[in-house]
């Protein structure tokens, strides 16, 4: 047995003895243990999740505002992401859906993977795109300002 052991595990990260885990292995492990401390609703799932879907959606925004471009991937994301956020305010619908977290952070990764057909572009331009648009027309022939400010002399 240790013989046939050794001679499978000989290609697999030889660099750490032969033993059979990849980085694979521990990202999968990893977002597995996300998905199930959001899923129980363990003590800070919602914190983490906003963490997770803030983080690496800012940082990519930066890097997109300081390059001088403005991909519909995290203009999509962040109306998206307005869109949940409002929508938690709506508590006793919240509540009722089980494993709120665990799906709310799936939509958030699938909107923020490096991908052409990615969650943000597909919500945005099926849904969102058209529905702002019509929202626009209708905010847009309104005349009479809902504020306003006093001018200067």
């Amino acid at each position: 047995y240790q013989h046939y052991v050794n001679y499978q595990s000989s290609g697999i990260n030889a660099e750490y003895g032969g033993f059979p885990v990849t980085i694979t292995h521990v990202t999968g492990a990893f977002w597995g243990l996300v998905a199930l401390w959001t899923a129980t609703d363990f003590y800070g799932a919602d914190l983490l999740v906003t963490v997770l879907a803030m983080v690496y959606p800012a940082w990519m925004s930066y890097k997109a505002e300081k390059s001088g471009a403005y991909p519909t991937q995290w203009i999509g994301y962040w109306i998206i992401f307005a869109f949940l956020y409002m929508f938690e305010f709506l508590q006793f619908l919240v509540s009722s859906i089980p494993i709120y977290q665990t799906f709310k952070m799936a939509l958030l990764l699938w909107c923020m993977f490096p991908n052409e057909s990615n969650g943000s572009v597909v919500l945005y331009n099926g849904m969102l795109k058209p529905a702002l648009a019509a929202l626009d027309g209708w905010v847009n022939s309104i005349k009479t300002p809902i504020v306003e400010f006093p001018k200067e002399d």
